[in-house]
């Protein structure tokens, strides 16, 4: 396909990319105070949003998403579900800077801290710095956990949290549970902002705060909070799309290139770069110039936050033929897969008698299980994409992509 200005008219003047170019030129309140990616400021508007006596009206909304968050990624079994309904988590006092001295006189601030008799929460918040050492090699997480630990009451539950934009940023401490903001964002603002019992003014700062996440930190943005307008956009035009994330790729100076594609994108870069960003469920998750990525839900995810077992069935309709995937927990790395399996539900094997056909994420699954059919039956069209969480069903009739959205 050769991009004509037609297609590209077509694409640019839709409705819904006009929409998405609203949203990201549009002012919010935090951007005019200049307060758009300070810890410290993050920080508050986070202790803000968990309080459950906050102006949001919310209660302990918040904290049960970030605490049921924390319970899908984290290995421990120390916190549960039941633990948490049983708190009672209107008790929670929550402050930022919470200040204190280490065994060797350094000064300390935990950025988020909550208490209350059942429950201790730290949070350590990190926007564009690194942590920091202190001329150590414990980190500041660990001296926040040292200190918690030390001063906990009897029967209170400590959850360490680090909260980041960069996926690939990892605390010192391993007792923490990294959480990125996109994850923040999907499990709890998205959620909040959902709420039926959400107040007007409520509202609008939660969304002032989402609009703001859109602001970039290292030349990626911290969160992407317009995934179904993007999604909605591909479904429109996916071929125009296709067109020019591939010439942008392979052009060695988009700026300086004449092509239709290139043009466009040099001119809508962010606009673009937030639709490929935003389509990790269907082929891209980064921009046509860079590797960043979102994070996908993996089956580990899944199976983690319970939404599919040990050997759950899977199965997948295209173009009239099904095909066929279990779940496979290996208890051994303690990852969740899919595994492909033939049209007599059976698993594919190697020369050496190794299953193979195992899978993190279901679009490239689905693609490779219709591509083996088409090639058996010698059809010569090969699929490049696939919506896999759109197509991929429980034996229930519950799509992957309804699984994830109840996370």
């Amino acid at each position: 396909m050769n991009l004509n200005i037609e297609q590209a008219e077509a694409l640019i003047a839709s409705k819904q990319f006009q929409q998405l170019k609203y949203f990201q030129e549009k002012t919010n309140v935090f951007t005019i105070v200049g307060q758009t990616h300070t810890e410290h400021w993050h920080s508050s508007f986070m202790s803000w949003l968990l309080d459950p006596n906050s102006s949001l009206c919310l209660g302990h909304y918040p904290l049960v998403r970030l605490l049921s968050l924390y319970m899908i990624k984290s290995e421990s079994q120390e916190l549960s579900l039941k633990a948490v309904f049983d708190m009672n988590l209107d008790a929670m006092h929550f402050e930022t800077e919470k200040t204190f001295f280490t065994n060797d006189k350094k000064k300390r601030s935990i950025d988020v801290y909550g208490e209350s008799e059942e429950l201790v929460l730290v949070i350590e918040n990190k926007v564009k710095a690194r942590e920091n050492m202190n001329g150590t090699d414990i980190g500041q997480t660990k001296d926040y956990r040292d200190y918690v630990e030390g001063h906990r009451k009897n029967g209170q539950k400590v959850v360490c949290l680090f909260i980041t934009p960069d996926p690939k940023q990892k605390p010192y401490d391993k007792n923490y549970i990294q959480i990125t903001y996109q994850e923040l964002y999907d499990y709890v603002i998205a959620k909040c902002i959902e709420h039926p019992q959400l107040n007007k003014d409520g509202r609008y700062l939660l969304e002032q705060y989402a609009n703001n996440l859109r602001e970039p930190v290292h030349g990626s943005p911290m969160a992407l909070v317009n995934t179904s307008l993007c999604n909605e956009i591909y479904d429109r035009y996916g071929e125009t799309l296709d067109e020019i994330f591939d010439d942008v790729e392979k052009s060695t100076n988009y700026l300086e290139d004449s092509s239709i594609t290139c043009v466009l994108y040099a001119h809508y870069q962010n606009i673009f770069d937030e639709i490929f960003l935003s389509l990790d469920e269907k082929k891209f998750g980064r921009t046509p110039k860079s590797n960043i990525q979102r994070r996908i839900i993996s089956f580990t995810d899944l199976f983690n936050a319970g939404k599919i077992q040990d050997g759950t069935e899977f199965v997948l309709e295209y173009d009239g033929v099904c095909h066929y995937a279990v779940a496979e927990y290996d208890h051994q790395d303690n990852e969740c897969y899919m595994l492909l399996l033939d049209e007599k539900h059976q698993p594919y094997f190697n020369s050496k008698g190794e299953k193979i056909g195992y899978y993190k994420t279901s679009s490239q699954a689905g693609i490779d299980a219709i591509n083996v059919y088409r090639k058996k039956n010698n059809i010569v069209a090969k699929l490049e994409t696939l919506n896999g969480p759109a197509y991929w069903k429980t034996k229930e009739g519950v799509t992957i992509k309804a699984l994830i959205d109840s996370m």
